[in-house]
């Protein structure tokens, strides 16, 4: 249950955008290309479809105890890294 709660926070965290660091940059980098390989078109989808994308990878990784650190903080970073990258940054 608590899983699934942090789990929630990552995704809300996403849509305002206030997350604390993440704690290893490779489990961020990590959901960026997962997230990229699942959907190669998820710029497409603009800030919402970035949002639900990495949402979705986040939920997954930590399920799969792939994300050590904070689900929040990795999702927060991740969906920034990716949405810099989708406007060539």
């Amino acid at each position: 249950m608590k899983s699934v709660l942090l789990i929630g926070a990552a995704a809300f965290a996403l849509l305002i955008g206030g997350a604390q660091a993440a704690e290893n940059p490779a489990e961020v980098d990590a959901v960026v290309a997962a997230t990229k390989a699942a959907d190669p078109n998820v710029c497409k989808g603009g800030q919402a479809g970035i949002t639900a994308a990495v949402s979705a990878q986040v939920r997954s990784m930590a399920q799969a105890g792939k994300i050590k650190g904070n689900p929040q903080a990795v999702g927060a970073e991740a969906g920034q890294k990716l949405g810099k990258s989708c406007q060539g940054g």
